[in-house]
């Protein structure tokens, strides 16, 4: 369980493992890539002074701190040699130093039961049924901790402000490092749009429920919903091959550049980032129905409509918001540093 609810909520995304990386590292690497090709002589020049490594580096921080757990009463972060590569730049002493810290800082506060994840891990999604067509702090699955908010604390403190409760941010390159990260985490689908089930596997709004779900229907984000040898979660997250970041195409980069910039002042623009993938969302669950797995107690089997053509608008689907989120980070770096 995520949040403290009556509640029972099963998502398609939002929950992340410490084995899995939202997006996979390389899709997170994309988005930096993409807004490191887009930032403004000034703003690149203030990466580089606050940060020193650039977006498409800093990108990987906030899912390598995963890696931190409590050990004999403190936080101690253990190599994971499945993504050394991706986290090897900040294994140095003082960046773990500084990854047991953040998490360390931003463990609790966030009204979390010994059963829901460390705050930190919170910060990465939403939960918005995808009944909705926009996201509101008013409707189950958000909260003061979830990725939007997650995003206006990073804002805040580029912009020289406080970060609000429950965010315990260090310093401006921190918030840096979290914000390269968020960004991509609110174009992802699942990590803004969910599923909730009732006992037969049929989606339901939990807005409009009276609380009393079978706690069966709890998915773990989706992890617990298998497709074959895999599972929805880990599908969303792993991006086609043939996007690298080391070689952003003239196609996606021009289709990041076309993206108009989000109207408004910039602490608004993480809801509206929201409710545009919560759009996208109702794209990425169309076709698919949901049975329980007999083998597996709390698991359940994803069944489509027409698993070839659902796989093929998904790979279009993350280059699309793979785009939008390069666009979308390098447009709040260049608005604090023009």
């Amino acid at each position: 369980m995520r949040y403290v609810r009556t509640l029972i909520v099963t998502t398609l995304l939002s929950v992340v493992s410490n084995s899995v990386f939202a997006w996979g590292h390389t899709g997170h690497e994309v988005v930096g890539a993409i807004a490191d090709k887009l930032l403004t002589a000034n703003a690149a020049n203030k990466v580089q002074e606050i940060a020193g490594i650039s977006l498409q580096s800093a990108a990987k921080w906030a899912d390598c701190v995963k890696d931190v757990a409590p050990k004999d009463g403190v936080f101690k972060y253990t190599q994971n040699p499945k993504y050394e590569a991706p986290c090897r730049e900040f294994e140095t002493s003082e960046g773990i130093a500084r990854m047991e810290e953040y998490v360390a800082r931003n463990s609790d506060g966030c009204g979390r039961s010994s059963a829901t994840e460390l705050c930190h891990k919170q910060y990465h999604y939403a939960d918005v049924a995808i009944q909705h067509d926009r996201y509101d702090r008013s409707y189950a699955g958000t909260s003061d901790h979830d990725i939007v908010s997650g995003i206006k604390a990073a804002i805040a403190i580029l912009q020289g402000k406080p970060a609000p409760a429950p965010f315990s941010i260090r310093d401006k390159r921190e918030a840096l490092l979290m914000l390269a990260h968020f960004v991509g985490d609110i174009y992802q689908p699942l990590h803004v749009g969910a599923v909730y089930l009732d006992s037969f596997g049929d989606p339901i709004n939990p807005d409009l429920q009276d609380g009393n779900l079978d706690p069966k229907t709890e998915t773990r984000g989706g992890n617990s919903i298998g497709d074959g040898s895999t599972n929805l979660h880990a599908e969303w997250d792993a991006i086609p091959r043939s996007i690298k970041p080391t070689k952003i195409s003239a196609k996606m980069l021009e289709e990041a550049r076309s993206i108009d910039n989000t109207p408004g002042d910039a602490s608004l623009w993480p809801a509206a980032w929201a409710s545009d993938t919560l759009l996208v969302a109702h794209r990425a669950f169309s076709g698919v129905t949901y049975r329980e797995d007999l083998t597996k107690p709390k698991h359940w089997t994803a069944e489509f409509k027409d698993r070839k053509a659902y796989l093929k608008a998904k790979n279009r689907i993350q280059r699309e918001q793979l785009a939008k989120a390069g666009a979308r980070l390098a447009q709040v770096l260049n608005t604090i540093w023009p």
